[in-house]
């Protein structure tokens, strides 16, 4: 699962020096963002806290002691409670771990960005995920994302790691994955993602094959131990199987039932007093029954939601709204979406050229096959079938930066060609 681009530095090396300079330049920017936007939960982000504190006060995941839920999954709760329960009911902590995680994910991006492209795109993909500025607005926010991306990007890269053992890849790549599908359950068909890339990249070699369904056995087998409590609560509380959440078949029909323009719907009161799983089933039923009777519109629809997912990002400034009118005033609102929606053009314009790039050097079937290509596109599928919103391209933000790093240097190699041909 390797890949090689021109003028791409050192493979597999991180250029130390370059990275660390970067990280305390991620480090000061999101600090200072930090000091001066004050946390102030809003729509996820409020279910978040108080499915927390509910959590540590009572032991219960929900609303409260008497509502307890399985529509959210619960791994970013799990997280903040944990948080909450070590350093009491104060955000602060919880600034610094989603700090954390966002530096580590520039780290894991790089080794990733040097492993298959060299030092040269390494460098690159930190300094683009430590400038992006939604990214450095998410440590003020209660959500899913960046512990989403840091575990299923961390998983990669021992998945990707050829120095790491089979038993400890199994081992380490389960709990992080399983771990990830309970912040999650996208992450549960990631392990066929990863066998199957590194088995084409191979040539489908009967040898890597074998060697890649072996540990996507033991994946499964960890995965299933990690996400077995939590389905056996589910059982409890519903009685019958629910492997981690109910939102399933509800997210399936806001993205399909007549009315629908792809986004996030409020569920009519028709369904408000059916237990979740009955309110799950009885939803995606009707959905798929609206799909079936009209293929064409859920093509047309499937395209609008495509879109939703990638024309915009103002989620970082929408989620710290109220946050930047304490401490900016309204005004600043505006301009900062303005501003983020600007910086994700250009990052995605990026990665659209790195795509190019990679086809040109590599061909289409190396590309489409690159875990980074087919994880992105394996998150447009689910979300051009559910839901779509601005931000779930986020939960494939370090697979963006990673293209858009390789982007950025092809068009600096192109232009440095123009200006010396020789």
């Amino acid at each position: 699962m390797t890949a090689a681009h021109p003028s791409s530095g050192r493979p597999g090396i991180v250029d130390a020096q370059h990275l660390i300079w970067i990280l305390l330049l991620a480090l000061g920017l999101r600090l200072l963002w930090a000091w001066w936007i004050p946390v102030i939960p809003l729509s996820d982000g409020k279910a978040y806290d108080a499915f927390a504190r509910t959590l540590v006060e009572h032991g219960t995941f929900g609303w409260n002691i008497d509502q307890p839920t399985a529509f959210w999954p619960p791994g970013t709760t799990f997280l903040h409670a944990v948080v909450y329960w070590l350093f009491g009911f104060n955000h602060l902590p919880i600034v610094a771990v989603n700090i954390g995680l966002s530096l580590g994910l520039i780290v894991v991006c790089a080794r990733l960005a040097a492993r298959f492209w060299g030092s040269r795109i390494a460098t690159l993909t930190a300094l683009t995920l430590a400038l992006w500025p939604t990214l450095v607005m998410y440590p003020t926010i209660l959500a899913s994302e960046l512990p989403f991306l840091f575990l299923t990007l961390l998983s990669l890269d021992v998945w990707s790691n050829e120095n790491v053992r089979p038993f400890r890849k199994g081992l380490g790549v389960g709990l992080l994955l399983g771990f990830a599908a309970l912040v999650r359950p996208q992450a549960l068909l990631l392990p066929l993602l990863f066998a199957f890339c590194a088995a084409a990249s191979a040539g489908m070699a009967w040898g890597t094959i074998r060697s890649q369904l072996q540990l996507l056995i033991s994946v499964g087998v960890v995965m299933a131990v990690v996400i077995a409590p939590w389905t056996w609560r589910n059982y409890q509380l519903y009685g019958e199987p629910v492997l981690i959440s109910t939102n399933g078949g509800i997210t399936l029909w806001m993205g399909n039932t007549p009315g629908t323009d792809g986004r996030y719907m409020y569920v009519p009161e028709e369904f408000g007093a059916l237990p979740e799983n009955e309110r799950a089933r009885t939803m995606g039923r009707q959905a798929k029954a609206y799909i079936q009777q009209d293929p064409l519109g859920f093509l047309t629809r499937a395209v609008r939601k495509v879109v939703l997912l990638y024309a915009n990002e103002s989620v970082g400034v929408g989620w710290n709204a109220d946050g930047i009118k304490q401490a900016l005033g309204e005004p600043w609102v505006h301009g900062l979406k303005r501003f983020t929606q600007l910086t994700w053009m250009l990052i995605l314009g990026l990665a659209l050229i790195g795509v190019g790039a990679t086809v040109r050097q590599q061909g289409w079937g190396r590309t489409l096959t690159s875990p980074f290509v087919l994880s992105i596109l394996y998150f447009t599928a689910i979300h051009s079938v559910v839901v779509s919103q601005e931000r779930y391209h986020l939960a494939f933000a370090g697979q963006i930066a990673i293209l858009a790093a390789v982007g950025a240097a092809w068009l600096s190699d192109r232009l440095r060609s123009r200006r010396n041909p020789h």
